[in-house]
């Protein structure tokens, strides 16, 4: 039988490993996203011009890709304008997001706003996104802001005939990807913009971004896991 004094140790002793833990699964940031959920924090940093990696208010990083909008893919006329367009309009800047849905691979699909203003809408009015009206066919917004850049021959909009990215992906996916440029690592500056690329041209990786069949495209490439 323990004598009071060794009791009163083992408790102590037990109280003192049980804090930390406890205290660790009352602190660690959340870094899960629900649908219908609104959320502050700042761009860390843009992969394209509908991709942002965000460091939320509470801790915690996530990827989010703009509802109801699709930019033009990087190899797209347009594309990195678009991508310089994002950064300038959010890089380093503090955001609100609500997130609508949970995408394929697991990012979340949110509307952000930026300094008061909808950052989906400002990059249609300028011509350097399209309304996506698959996902959100009740942007009103949205489509008249594209109506309005097509008429004003902005952006895109001044090409002939501008090729929506969802039909561009399309045409450069699956097999019949030998008709297209190949790509590798040094061609993206980022290890999230080649992991996007990588995601978007499967199944398969056939442009052989993956080396050790791990999920995880150049992973040597800055922002890597």
């Amino acid at each position: 039988m323990l004598s009071r004094s060794t009791s009163a140790v083992l408790f102590l002793v037990l109280l003192l490993t049980a804090v930390p833990s406890s205290f660790a699964q009352q602190s660690a940031p959340e870094t899960t996203v629900e649908p219908g959920q609104t959320f502050t924090g700042r761009v860390t940093e843009v992969t394209d011009g509908d991709t942002f990696e965000l460091r939320r208010s509470i801790g915690g990083t996530v990827t989010v890709r703009l509802h109801g909008v699709d930019a033009p893919e990087s190899a797209q006329p347009y594309g990195t304008a678009a991508t310089k367009a994002a950064r300038r309009l959010a890089q380093g800047k503090s955001i609100r997001a609500t997130a609508r849905d949970i995408g394929r691979y697991g990012r979340a699909v949110a509307s952000l706003n930026v300094e008061g203003g909808d950052l989906g809408a400002m990059l249609i009015r300028r011509g350097l996104a399209w309304h996506y009206r698959q996902y959100a066919p009740n942007a009103t917004e949205y489509a008249r802001l594209q109506r309005q850049a097509r008429g004003a021959d902005r952006g895109l909009w001044s090409r002939p005939s501008p090729v929506p990215p969802w039909t561009w992906r399309d045409r450069t996916s699956g097999p019949g990807e030998t008709s297209t440029r190949d790509r590798d690592c040094s061609d993206f500056d980022t290890q999230p913009e080649a992991q996007r690329f990588f995601e978007r041209h499967q199944p398969g990786d056939p442009h052989g971004l993956d080396g050790n069949n791990d999920g995880e495209a150049c992973e040597s490439l800055p922002g890597g896991p």
